[in-house]
């Protein structure tokens, strides 16, 4: 057999590098001219029962899975017109995973970028497809009215509930003349639909999904004292128990007085360390409250509400619901101090709406209930001293940082009832 020299040796393995080399350029530059194509969207999850599920729409910080087809090449991603991280030692052909990034813009996009997702290979090479970004999931907070009439205008408070589309209330009642906050998100203003007749939770849909209230909306079945029908014996110290009746305010759409209600300081003029009270009977209004609310039920997840209207500017005061009396003025009461905010004292904290509003009372913000149980309320009313729960207007200050002056607010107050203020959880995806 005849040796084949050295030097043709060398040069056929330089060829056949070579012709390798070619060859992959060739399938590496076929792979990037393969056209991008998405066809569904999925959202992991290794928390959620469906790990792997398709979906519509993400929200910032989740990771989506793309299936289709030619992704081997990908560059870059975008999301809204934003960079977006994705790791290439996990692309195949047909599937790749993108980080969306918590900065990623959403209701401030652009609108030829809101709502896609931007795939590049080349230049000339890549593919925009339309796929519904959300934020943070929406959170509603608050409502300035939670026992409204058919016809007037409340206000929804929370995060997130950017162009509002939908407000539903107890019964599949559908609010109208929806506006909501676009720029932050933070209201959404809605009439009140006729026919309410359940108590539960309001429900807003936006462009961020849906959200609920607690489930205190309407809730009359734990009213204990309305000045109407539903008024068990009560008494006065300093107001006149005698009840007011003129509507007010007089006109417009927003929430108006209820029949009768009662006013504290309505000569305008308390004197600093003053205050007038209003009792109920706590043995006759609270004994059934476990009937209603599980006696189980954490002390921040129901409490008190009642409705004021505040005529002039809140300059001094506090409203100080007393839940059993006979164990000093500071003990089983919550407080609603709209002036006085972290130890310090601003009267323009204090925005006054104009009309009736809702005052919400966790009996959690009371240092005895702290940590506890409705049935620790209930039982704590049974062995008061006094029998007797109720508000007070009381005008005192805050020691060392600002001494009370002569208040001359009017308050107004009506509807005082017991509320649950657990809210459902919201799904993105409900069985």
């Amino acid at each position: 057999m005849k040796n084949i020299p050295y030097n043709n040796r060398s040069r056929n393995l330089v060829l056949g590098l070579l012709l390798a080399v070619v060859s992959f350029a060739s399938c590496e530059n076929e792979k990037q001219d393969a056209p991008l194509t998405i066809a569904k969207i999925f959202l992991e999850d290794a928390q959620s029962s469906v790990p792997d599920r398709e979906v519509t729409f993400a929200r910032l910080g989740q990771i989506i899975r793309l299936q289709g087809s030619g992704f081997v090449g990908v560059t870059k991603a975008f999301v809204n017109g934003k960079s977006c991280y994705f790791n290439p030692v996990f692309i195949s052909d047909n599937s790749m995973m993108i980080q969306i990034s918590a900065d990623v813009p959403v209701m401030d996009a652009p609108d030829n970028v809101r709502n896609t997702i931007q795939l590049v290979k080349t230049e000339s090479n890549r593919l925009v497809y339309p796929f519904e970004i959300r934020a943070a999931a929406p959170v509603v907070t608050r409502i300035s009215h939670t026992m409204p009439q058919a016809g007037e205008e409340i206000v929804i408070y929370g995060t997130g509930l950017h162009e509002a589309k939908q407000v539903t209330f107890p019964g599949g009642k559908e609010g109208t003349n929806i506006s909501s906050d676009d720029e932050k998100g933070t209201w959404v203003k809605v009439t009140v639909p006729a026919g309410i007749a359940e108590s539960g939770s309001v429900t807003v849909v936006g462009a961020n999904g849906g959200a609920y209230s607690p489930a205190y909306f309407n809730y009359k079945e734990g009213l204990v004292h309305n000045f109407d029908n539903v008024q068990n014996y009560s008494w006065g110290s300093g107001i006149d128990n005698t009840a007011l009746t003129a509507t007010i305010p007089a006109s417009g759409n927003l929430p108006k007085s209820q029949g009768g209600y009662q006013a504290f300081n309505a000569g305008g003029n308390l004197a600093a360390s003053g205050d007038q009270r209003f009792w109920l009977n706590s043995n006759a209004i609270f004994s059934n409250i476990t009937d209603k609310i599980p006696a189980s039920a954490s002390a921040d997840q129901c409490g008190i509400q009642m409705d004021i209207y505040v005529e002039g500017a809140w300059n001094s005061g506090i409203i100080r619901f007393v839940m059993a009396d006979g164990s000093g003025a500071s003990r089983y009461c919550m407080l609603y101090q709209p002036v006085y905010m972290n130890g310090a004292y601003s009267a323009a904290a204090f925005e006054n709406p104009g009309c009736w509003f809702t005052v919400t009372l966790p009996f959690s913000l009371s240092a005895d209930y702290e940590g506890k149980t409705l049935d620790d309320v209930v039982s704590s009313m049974s062995s008061a001293s006094y029998k007797q729960a109720g508000p007070w207007f009381e005008n005192s200050g805050i020691p060392d940082v600002f001494d009370a002056v002569p208040a001359t607010e009017k308050i107004y107050f009506d509807n005082i009832r017991f509320v649950p203020l657990a809210k459902p959880a919201y799904s993105d995806f409900p069985e």
